[in-house]
């Protein structure tokens, strides 16, 4: 059986695969090239495998260097999660969530932190809607997907995608709402997907997928679609409930006020393993029904 690897080993390899530059490599370590190289041999000859191919052009990773990568990476994340819980005097979690759920998610977050002052929510704002917890280190996740099952995750659904055209009121002009489908070709369409995806769905619902507009705007989020609509500059497919505040406050309006449910939703997510006291009283707080400022 081969002997533990130490940890400074783990890092050099870590780095170095991911630069394949040694250089780079004790750069980002601040140790000298020499040192990197040390270490890897080290860790080589510990394992009785070669990870990398060294040749004139630079490093390259071995098959064996390939399967190893994902473990040492998931294995010093947890790592870093056991220091952090043991060394912390706060209780810390790490959530990542899609930058479109933000204005939805905040005002939880805020009241949950000011119930539960012991508890440290560290959220992080990303583009992508999904999450990888063995290379990425979060406690637990926002996904926009569709219903799954898996066996090592737990699963809750924050709310249902439910999508309607909506815009700023003073696009529509001398036109009174509702609008028709016909009507509504007039405008600019805005769009989250570069298939026109949402769109297109919301059009099957009315059996209209013959309908499009003369100019279309892509953008590269939700959030993006739906903050250029309430700049005016055109109609977006949005989510209800993301933008409920806006339609409260009159920033946006529904010119045809039908609905289509996409089939999808926000799930937290959160591996087995991570679901600590504080863990579940995160999941019971975003899926409370009534306010959630309520004691």
């Amino acid at each position: 059986m081969a002997n533990t690897p130490t940890i400074k080993e783990l890092n050099a390899f870590l780095v170095t695969a991911k630069t394949l530059n040694f250089t780079q490599a004790a750069q980002a370590l601040n140790i000298t090239q020499g040192a990197v190289s040390r270490q890897i041999i080290a860790l080589e000859n510990r394992l009785n495998v070669t990870l990398f191919s060294r040749h004139a052009r630079g490093l390259a990773l071995t098959e064996k260097g390939h399967q190893f990568l994902p473990l040492v990476e998931k294995a010093l994340n947890q790592l870093q999660h056991a220091v952090a819980a043991v060394t912390s005097d706060k209780q810390k979690i790490t959530l990542k969530a899609p930058s479109c759920i933000t204005p939805w998610l905040l005002p939880k977050l805020m009241t949950f932190q000011q119930r539960f002052p012991d508890i440290d929510v560290e959220l992080t704002s990303a583009i992508n809607h999904n999450v990888d917890f063995s290379t990425e280190a979060f406690s637990a996740a926002i996904c926009y997907q569709s219903p799954t099952n898996s066996k090592r995750l737990n699963s809750q659904l924050l709310f249902e995608e439910v999508l309607a055209p909506m815009c700023a009121p003073h696009l529509l002009g001398e036109h009174t709402t509702p609008l028709t489908i016909e009507q509504l070709s007039q405008f600019t369409w805005l769009h989250a997907t570069p298939n026109k995806s949402d769109w297109q769905l919301w059009l099957q619902q009315h059996h209209s997928e013959q309908v499009s507009a003369t100019n279309n705007q892509h953008f590269a989020t939700l959030d993006l679609a739906v903050s250029a609509s309430i700049q005016g500059f055109g109609i977006a497919v949005g989510d209800i409930t993301l933008a409920e505040q806006d339609i409260l406050s009159g920033r946006l309006v529904l010119p045809l006020p039908s609905t289509v449910a996409s089939g999808k939703g926000y799930y937290l997510l959160c591996p087995h393993e991570n679901m600590t006291d504080s863990m579940t009283r995160l999941f019971e707080w975003l899926n409370r029904d009534s306010d959630p400022s309520a004691s």
